[in-house]
């Protein structure tokens, strides 16, 4: 594998398909409707993602994430009807090609949600199985009362439950020549999203990783666990999961139900208890089709910012749920798959264009993508999160403190990071008119309200010196 492969992805940008964009790329329209709500279509598809993959490029993302695609009667298609073909209300095979062809242009990885432990009752296997008892794919269902009663989703009927144990399933799935995980990683798709990886469990997830190794998928499998995901973030199981335990760590830290050593003990955790180079591909989350998102739980948009620091500066990818970068609201589902507003004199310019400096200071900075965590306790500031991402280069560190209150805070703060020399000067990346400087291993700084400090050294303020001159043998001539 290159090294551009193991590189982790700089930012992961999530689209629910029939609310984003359509043919045209323009907002899709609910229509007035008193049925369920899965049964209600907007009219995003494929295409539309294709006309608005600029918008996605100029966040800074490399890869989108997609909802399913595959042909089933709802908008949300985690009731798989055909494994083999795109939703005709997607547009089908050749908006998918044509999606394909586009995202290579623009450098966009393409990552599709594998839905593999649970279909929908009008899949042909399910079909079979339940008209007829003897036949072959009556063994691929988990029957309590043949036809009527079987293990579902949740106990959604329209969910039945896949015998993931069956060979046969395993094989049209996952390893045979022509699988499901095989098929549209050849035609395309660069990795999958697992949805509901921890029913799958961890030896299934492990056959479903070494397929897409064996198929050379960049992106490889990603597991939807939302829980402390240990057991999966284990080297061989997953390329990373969606760290849903992040999530409740960075939303407990800004409501005030968690202080900052809580945060920080749970960050620590992670970091020693999950593989290294799985956490480093683990998808740092903030809001998602599953969840409310963070403008409705957390209107003071400093609390977002907040939240979207720690989310490009701690181990793992972030990832944007759409909408999220212009502080489109929504509560539960099904309010939070609300369609993508276009017009851009409604969009949160101001969040927009944060996001976008938090991607271009994550794409240029090797710590920040692939560098060690650091924790930096800050016990005389109960509110105060803290930690660096170290590197090779030490010039390429980056010291956080975020301020998790409403209240300014001022004082010494310390940073135990061996190369930041007494008198070196940080400054922030986020306020380039914030410099302190190091003494003896600490620094002053004042941090207002939900306040953050990206801070990284600035060793050209001094003429013909340089801070690091004695790594210079250790490291070779620096750049």
């Amino acid at each position: 594998m290159s090294d551009s492969l193991k590189t982790p992805r700089n930012l992961i940008y999530e689209i629910f398909v029939d609310r984003f964009a359509n043919d045209d790329g323009d907002s899709p329209q609910l229509p007035p409707t008193s049925g369920p709500s899965y049964s209600v279509h907007a009219g995003g598809t494929l295409r539309g993602v294709v006309r608005r993959l600029e918008h996605i490029r100029r966040l800074g993302a490399d890869a989108i994430y997609l909802t399913p695609i595959f042909r089933a009667p709802s908008n949300h298609k985690y009731d798989v009807a055909c494994y083999d073909e795109v939703d005709p209300r997607f547009g089908g095979d050749a908006a998918f090609n044509e999606l394909v062809t586009e995202c290579r242009k623009h450098g966009l990885g393409l990552i599709l949600d594998g839905v593999f432990n649970h279909l929908g009752r009008e899949h042909p296997w399910f079909r079979k199985a339940s008209a007829d008892a003897e036949c072959p794919e009556a063994r691929y269902f988990l029957w309590l009362d043949h036809p009527n009663e079987y293990e579902c989703w949740q106990s959604h009927g329209t969910l039945p439950e896949l015998n993931l144990e069956h060979p046969d399933v395993q094989a049209a799935l996952v390893t045979a020549d022509n699988s499901v995980v095989r098929q549209w990683l050849r035609r395309g798709a660069t990795g999958w999203r697992l949805d509901c990886a921890n029913d799958l469990g961890p030896e299934m997830c492990r056959l479903i990783t070494q397929t897409t190794q064996e198929e050379n998928a960049c992106d490889g499998t990603i597991g939807e666990v939302m829980a402390y995901a240990e057991d999966f973030a284990r080297a061989g199981c997953l390329t990373g999961v969606m760290n849903y335990y992040f999530r409740s760590t960075v939303l407990a830290l800004l409501s005030g139900e968690i202080n900052a050593a809580q945060a920080a003990t749970n960050f620590k955790r992670m970091v020693k208890s999950y593989d290294r180079e799985v956490l480093l591909k683990s998808w740092n989350i903030l809001a998602s089709h599953d969840t409310p998102r963070l403008a409705t739980l957390f209107p003071n948009r400093a609390q977002r910012k907040l939240a979207f620091c720690l989310a490009f500066a701690f181990c793992g990818v972030p990832m944007v749920y759409y909408g999220e970068e212009v502080s489109l609201r929504g509560e539960r589902d099904p309010d939070n798959r609300r369609p993508m507003i276009w017009d851009e004199n409604q969009w949160d310019e101001d969040l927009l264009g944060f996001i976008r400096r938090l991607a271009q200071l994550r794409a240029q900075s090797r710590a920040l993508r692939m560098g060690t965590y650091v924790s930096l306790p800050q016990p005389a500031f109960p509110s105060v999160l803290a930690f660096a991402r170290v590197a090779e280069h030490p010039a390429d560190t980056f010291v956080l403190l975020a301020n998790a209150s409403d209240q300014e805070v001022q004082g010494r703060f310390f940073a135990p990071v061996t190369h930041l020399f007494d008198s070196l000067p940080l400054r922030d990346a986020l306020e380039p008119n914030r410099i302190t400087h190091m003494e003896g291993g600490s620094l002053r700084l004042s941090l207002g309200p939900w306040d953050v400090a990206m801070l990284r050294p600035e060793d050209s303020r001094q003429p013909r010196y340089s801070y690091f001159s004695g790594y210079a043998y250790s490291m070779g001539k620096f750049q």
